[in-house]
């Protein structure tokens, strides 16, 4: 009898769990929120407009910048240098984070040299990508991998050592060689951590490709926020930022469709 009340106490705590529709309107109400609460802060003149401009006037500007052209090349050019670096990223830092899972003597020899690169702050380090690779797109893809590349390592060799010994214990009783231990168990666990690390180093990436650009750059969108910045612009420095948040958005939820994909075919490898 009293487990049967737990039963019913814990079903009743339980959380609703919300619709896609009513998740979408909360977070259009949120957003509606945040904007009259600006809104009215430069209204009634607790801020000056000069220094965070305001909604009404950042979605005017927005509203301008989308007929305009450049604004598409400008998000190209960002997104190129943007997933070519993440795309290196992912190569490179899961290529090593198995070379370290099959050597695990190498590991423990350049671990502490890793964390090292991983703790400097790669975003001091723009002004050499850009002498040693040019003010073109190759020293934005330099950053972006400098910021994303130990992500990618760090999750996914952390994906591969986490694996159920247990598990591993049974699969080894059963005559299997490393190769399949490798392909069939470790590997599809290590999947949820790795597309865990892919949603922080896509982060990562963006930021990295905006900054780059920042610095210097040919085209692309950190390009026209310095040069909104170097004229006290922030209107239009918010509104290119809002094109980034909307950028950024876009590039987590199509990491969340392949997680939720790859996470029940890991699963299933797994099991």
């Amino acid at each position: 009898m009293s487990d049967a009340i737990a039963g019913t106490i814990v079903m009743k705590n339980k959380p609703k769990r919300l619709t896609f529709g009513k998740l979408f309107l909360y977070r259009v109400l949120f957003l509606i929120g945040t904007f009259a609460i600006w809104q009215a802060f430069v209204d009634v003149g607790l801020v000056d407009e000069f220094w965070i401009s305001k909604p009404t006037s950042v979605l005017a500007k927005l509203a301008s910048l989308l007929p305009n052209q450049q604004l598409y090349t400008d998000i190209l050019y960002t997104m190129k240098s943007t997933l070519i670096g993440f795309a290196i990223s992912a190569v490179t830092g899961i290529a090593t984070a198995v070379l370290f899972y099959k050597y695990s003597l190498l590991q423990k020899i350049v671990d502490p040299f890793i964390l090292a690169m991983y703790s400097t702050p790669r975003l001091a380090l723009a002004p050499l990508f850009i002498i040693w690779f040019g003010v073109g797109i190759a020293s934005k893809v330099a950053l972006v991998v400098s910021l994303s590349y130990f992500i990618f390592l760090l999750n996914a060799y952390s994906g591969l050592v986490n694996v159920n010994p247990r598990l591993l214990a049974q699969v080894r009783t059963m005559g299997a060689s490393d190769w399949f231990i490798f392909r069939k168990v470790s590997l599809p666990a290590s999947i949820p951590w790795i597309l865990s690390g892919a949603r922080i180093a896509l982060g990562f990436s963006l930021v990295g490709a905006v900054v780059g650009e920042l610095i210097i750059a040919e085209e692309g969108i950190g390009l026209r926020i310095a040069k909104a910045s170097g004229l006290f612009d922030t209107t239009t420095v918010f509104a290119y930022l809002i094109v980034i948040s909307i950028i950024g958005m876009g590039l987590d939820q199509a990491v969340r469709a392949a997680e939720s994909r790859f996470a029940s075919w890991s699963t299933n490898k797994a099991n």
